[in-house]
């Protein structure tokens, strides 16, 4: 047999001679367009991402499947498990700090309205409301199951939590979780209670305006709530959703609801 003809077999019988098998998704700047858009959509915010911090997110979003899954080690990506690790606490801890300073419950209580942020609840919540994670984390051979899009959602918090800090951390983790925690608890859930009584009372049409003061990375979001172009409520605090929430409140209070 000729030399030849011995090699071309051995290429063809060895891993040597066969391509790694193609992954998945984007790649290159079509990645990096990928990140870019979902953390520059709402409640995120974030836009001017460096180069370092982009790898950063892009490891967040990155399951292990798709990072021990390529034929030469050598090329593998990082995978997100150290980020959810860290993520699950962050998102913890900034929900527990809220209950407390929020809430006046029994430790109980606390501990079974921190419950909005086992797994199976953290999928839900991301495809509910559209966070876009579940299209964009890079995984192998396997649908986005319910683990597989929360502990993305939680390496992703602790990404932001590197890159921007604690403040930008919470503003983003309230922004996504103030009304899912307000309605555990029908009293508190202010615009749900709005919204249904100017409804009962056929008043008009529910306006929320909001305006952003401070400075980038402790902001302060201020609401206003009008029915008609009568203004009956206003509100501030350091998220969207709870300046909106606390505007709801006065309005309540100025129906006689509250």
């Amino acid at each position: 047999m000729r030399l030849s003809t011995i090699w071309k077999k051995l290429r063809i019988g060895s891993p040597l001679g066969r391509k790694p098998p193609g992954r998945p998704g984007p790649s290159g700047n079509d990645r990096k367009a990928e990140i870019r858009a979902l953390l520059a959509r709402s409640p995120f915010g974030i836009t001017d991402v460096t180069d370092a911090a982009l790898s950063l997110y892009d490891r967040a979003l990155t399951h292990r499947s798709y990072a021990n899954g390529a034929e030469y080690p050598q090329t593998t990506a990082d995978d997100n498990e150290r980020l959810e690790f860290l993520g699950n606490y962050v998102l913890d801890f900034v929900i527990a700090d809220h209950l407390y300073g929020g809430y006046d419950l029994s430790p109980g209580e606390m501990n079974r309205r921190l419950q909005v942020t086992r797994n199976t609840k953290l999928a839900e919540i991301v495809r509910r409301q559209g966070l876009g994670i579940d299209g964009v984390v890079r995984r192998r051979g396997q649908a986005p199951t319910d683990s597989i899009v929360a502990d993305a959602f939680e390496a992703l918090i602790g990404a932001i939590y590197l890159d921007r800090g604690l403040d930008a951390a919470r503003e983003v983790v309230l922004a996504i979780f103030e009304g899912e925690i307000a309605e555990c608890d029908g009293r508190r859930n202010y615009r749900g209670r709005l919204q249904e009584y100017v409804a009962r009372e056929n008043l008009g049409v529910l306006d929320y305006a909001y305006r952003r003061t401070g400075p980038g990375n402790c902001p302060i979001w201020a609401a206003r709530v009008s029915v008609g172009k009568t203004l009956i409520g206003e509100g501030e605090a350091r998220t969207k959703q709870g300046a909106a929430m606390l505007a709801a409140k006065e309005a309540l209070g100025r129906l006689g609801e509250e």
